[in-house]
């Protein structure tokens, strides 16, 4: 297998061409930005010729998330201004994304009205579910540095400014209930207070998208599983991520469906002294399925509550010798939280959510 890594000069050109007399350029930024560590490259790029970027579930962290030339996450539970951004713009630059069903629910639509660049190093990938304009096959670092060094300008500050206004009046609205931890809320506290270079590792569920919508990413990585949604995937995950970097801090938060996939772990995290931080968002049900019921069966639930609330997450923690807290609702919220970040130890945090909460 030898791919091409550096882009053909003629397409390259053919893109600039295209980025100067756009009047609405994006860019959506998938997991092979950061899987080619072009990070730094499409920042310097989107800043420098003041281009808005939208990202994948698996793009999350190619761009701070307050950085002011980021509109959020796209897809069938991304941001509702990102999906607009989107779909609005006359450009349209996707670069390490498959443009895969959870990204782009109707690939159709967004060859609308506008032109497609899509660069990917697989060329299996381009064309595959939608016909771009402008196919660009090589490694997305190569081709940023290549396009960086061409000489053009192109002007688009209206653009920016209707995508500011759709971010700040399409913000999504969410009415939690004071009884019950808020995982909207926790999840950005939890992000003020984590280190700025830290590694925030998301399982799959409903957790998974609160933690797209709510991690606030500075200067560290967000991991999480996308396409085939593996339950489990936080806590083996956020191991291999502290043992590749022990001086990271480094945070999993799972639901309680998932953490009973890799909750056998726990013991190889006490064996081999990995200290891993563990947040379990708990609702006693298998929240993503049990939210697809409520709007598809009109709340005919079959296989989705977790009985009693098992297992006592105390009680396993103990038999780990883990020191473990639990967060009942949001009045003590962010003392909690500072507790539990104190110090690089393994910790078993508890958060009770509304079983009925929605991701949207």
């Amino acid at each position: 297998y030898k791919p091409t890594v550096k882009g053909h000069a003629v397409q390259i050109k053919k893109v600039i061409k295209e980025i100067e007399k756009a009047k609405r350029p994006i860019i959506c930024a998938g997991g092979g930005v950061h899987l080619s560590n072009a990070v730094p490259e499409l920042r310097e790029f989107a800043h420098k010729y003041r281009i808005p970027v939208v990202s994948t579930m698996m793009g999350i962290g190619v761009m701070p998330t307050q950085d002011p030339m980021y509109f959020g996450m796209v897809g069938n539970n991304g941001k509702a201004y990102a999906n607009r951004a989107m779909n609005e713009s006359d450009l349209l630059i996707m670069v390490g994304a498959r443009v895969a069903d959870r990204a782009i629910s109707q690939p159709d639509l967004i060859i609308t009205n506008k032109s497609l660049v899509h660069i990917d190093v697989d060329p299996a990938e381009i064309g595959k579910n939608v016909g771009p304009t402008i196919p660009l096959v090589g490694d997305a670092k190569h081709i940023f540095e290549d396009m960086a060094s061409q000489e053009f300008e192109c002007e688009h500050e209206n653009w920016i400014h209707t995508l500011e206004e759709y971010r700040e009046i399409m913000v999504q609205k969410r009415n939690p209930n004071p009884d019950y931890v808020d995982p909207a809320a926790f999840i950005t506290m939890l992000s003020d207070e984590m280190k700025s270079d830290a590694i925030y590792v998301a399982d799959v569920g409903q957790n998974q998208i609160w933690s797209c919508n709510y991690h606030v990413v500075k200067d560290g990585r967000f991991l999480t599983s996308g396409g085939m949604g593996t339950m489990g995937y936080s806590i083996p995950a956020a191991m291999g991520a502290k043992r590749g970097n022990m001086k990271k801090q480094v945070v999993a938060v799972c639901g309680d469906g998932s953490f009973q996939m890799s909750m056998m772990e726990l013991a190889t995290i006490m064996q081999h002294h990995i200290p891993v931080k563990i947040i379990v968002l708990k609702n006693n049900y298998l929240g993503m399925v049990r939210e697809f019921q409520h709007y598809t069966y009109k709340d005919r639930y079959s296989v989705v509550d977790i009985k009693d609330g098992t297992p006592n997450l105390e009680k396993l923690a103990a038999a780990y010798d883990i020191p473990f807290l639990r967060v009942e609702n949001m009045s003590h919220a962010l003392e909690k939280i500072k507790e539990f970040l104190k110090e690089d130890n393994t910790m078993l945090m508890e958060c009770l959510v509304d079983p009925m909460d929605l991701v949207k």
